[in-house]
């Protein structure tokens, strides 16, 4: 019997080890999870700009570009693929059209009239100071596909309209009844580096009643996340 229970006492030892050195195998197999590094926080972006509902008898150029640059702070939810991320930036924005700003009487009223004669240039350029904010989520990898939801606001510092034929130049200023703060969502889905982003203003470029209803700014085009 006492070599009987001898073999038992041995055997369980074994049992008892190998059930360690498994433990301990899988363990050192399975790295530990590690929190989501921060991506993507210098954002370029380069768009086609236009308004929502030009006036009648206005069209606009092709080569209406604008562009955004924009440094984020981003926050990775723990081990997953969300995060959240805010920042500060700059934006600029020509719209070439046939269109001229004319004032009512008063000089409460902004339209936009067609040009009848020969011309160069018209465009109306616009710079913005900018507060983004976006809910991200990407595939982890060194490769990640993105999909970015997000929503932006931001304070006109510049407006003017800038106009050329064969006499010359002329900037104009201080353009009447100008609502200088744009505010809306904003879109991006790419892979790696680039992506495709798209911004819709829920704000009009005049102030209601005071200006042509309706000419809300868009803009469409691709974007670098640099770093």
């Amino acid at each position: 019997m006492q070599f009987f229970n001898f073999l038992k006492e041995q055997f369980l030892t074994i049992v008892f080890l190998l059930i360690e050195l498994t433990s301990f195998a899988q363990k050192e197999e399975q790295p530990p999870k590690k929190i989501a590094d921060p991506k993507d926080r210098i954002v370029v972006d380069f768009s086609y700009d236009s308004f929502m509902h030009l006036p009648s008898g206005i069209s606009q150029k092709p080569y209406s570009l604008g562009g955004n640059i924009f440094f984020m702070w981003d926050y990775p939810f723990g081990y997953g693929p969300l995060s959240v991320a805010f920042g500060a930036g700059f934006s600029t924005h020509d719209v070439h059209t046939n269109g001229k700003i004319v004032y009512s009487i008063d000089g409460k009223y902004t339209s936009f009239v067609p040009i009848t004669t020969k011309y160069n240039t018209n465009k109306l350029s616009s710079n913005y100071v900018e507060i983004p904010v976006e809910l991200r989520m990407r595939t982890k990898g060194d490769h990640d596909f993105l999909i970015y939801i997000g929503f932006k606001g931001g304070y006109a510092y510049n407006v003017h309209t800038k106009y050329q034929d064969a006499d010359g130049k002329v900037k104009v200023y201080g353009i009447k009844n100008i609502n200088p703060w744009r505010y809306g969502p904003t879109f991006r889905i790419g892979y790696d580096q680039f992506n495709l982003q798209a911004f819709y203003s829920l704000s009009e470029i005049f102030y209601k009643g005071h200006g042509e209803p309706g000419m809300s700014p868009f803009s469409v085009g691709i974007g670098l996340l640099l770093y």
